[in-house]
């Protein structure tokens, strides 16, 4: 279920953008329309839990509220920059770049085992990755590539430190989904101040973070979005409150496959067929580890 709104996450995001959604207005947007799905989902049945968290177990809230800033706020900003500048394909198979970052903050962070097939699957899929952003040639990723690049990394460690703390704790993983959207608005507001003060970053088109105006069809896309988003959200926690970091970024190969369907069927995207040895290099390598044990160590 994950993968599936992940990847629909993605997709309607991208239509919004081609679209002409302003990345911060649609991501401020989506945060909200993600919030209010989760109050209406989620909020009647953890409501006490929630309460009794902040109150009683303060500095594991913190903890907590800081990964989910980590891997909400940032990792979900960062991908909508990303999503904006790279094609809907790209897109989705980048962001199982997570799945070198998780195997490794999962090393570091969780002492799960770094096996040699491990690190041989990860060069496979760092090689695919090279081979999709760059088709093949020995130049630099468009800035939408190195943008979801980076959003993978945030995505990947804030994942592992709820892994981490959630680990030992007999604690609803749903409790822990409410604070997305409000770690998330932090973020959300340092960016939107930034946008108000300069109109441009690093080559990028001058209304691109421009702030803050939406029209019809940002809302149409942005509900789309935010409820895909919100779903993502719930059952990211409920698997990590189960499975191995590894496991769920493992899990959510599928995501990269549904991403490249709409996206080819609906948005007329292609690859060439450098592009698409390497978006096969990293749907092996994914798949070489799921049937292996190392999702499970």
């Amino acid at each position: 279920m994950f993968s599936i709104f992940w990847a629909l996450q993605i997709f309607f995001a991208k239509m919004g953008f081609n679209a002409g959604a302003l990345v911060l207005p649609f991501q401020l947007l989506i945060t909200i329309i993600a919030f209010v799905v989760l109050v209406v989902l989620i909020l009647p049945k953890v409501k006490d839990q929630f309460s009794d968290l902040y109150k009683n177990q303060k500095p594991l809230f913190w903890k907590l509220y800081l990964a989910n800033g980590i891997q909400a706020g940032l990792g979900t900003s960062l991908a909508m920059v990303g999503i904006a500048l790279t094609d809907a394909v790209n897109a989705g198979f980048l962001v199982k770049f997570t799945t070198v970052t998780t195997i490794f903050f999962a090393w570091i962070m969780l002492k799960e085992k770094l096996t040699a097939l491990k690190i041989v699957t990860v060069i496979l899929m760092l090689f695919g990755v090279y081979l999709l952003t760059t088709e093949g040639q020995a130049i630099i990723p468009r800035p939408g590539d190195i943008i979801l690049i980076a959003a993978c990394v945030c995505w990947s460690s804030g994942s592992v430190l709820v892994r981490k703390f959630l680990k030992d704790q007999p604690l609803n993983p749903d409790v822990v989904t409410m604070q997305k959207p409000m770690a998330s608005l932090p973020i959300l507001l340092i960016l939107i101040g930034f946008a108000l003060a300069y109109t441009s970053l690093a080559g990028i088109q001058d209304n691109f973070l421009s702030c803050c105006t939406v029209n019809s069809m940002d809302l149409i896309y942005g509900l789309l979005t935010g409820i895909s988003l919100a779903m993502a959200w719930i059952f990211v926690y409920r698997t990590l409150k189960v499975a191995t970091a590894s496991y769920l970024t493992l899990m959510s190969m599928l995501t990269p496959v549904i991403v490249s369907i709409l996206a080819i069927l609906f948005l007329g995207e292609t690859l060439v067929w450098v592009q698409v040895i390497g978006a096969g290099l990293i749907l092996i390598s994914g798949i070489v580890i799921y049937f292996s044990d190392m999702a499970y160590a």
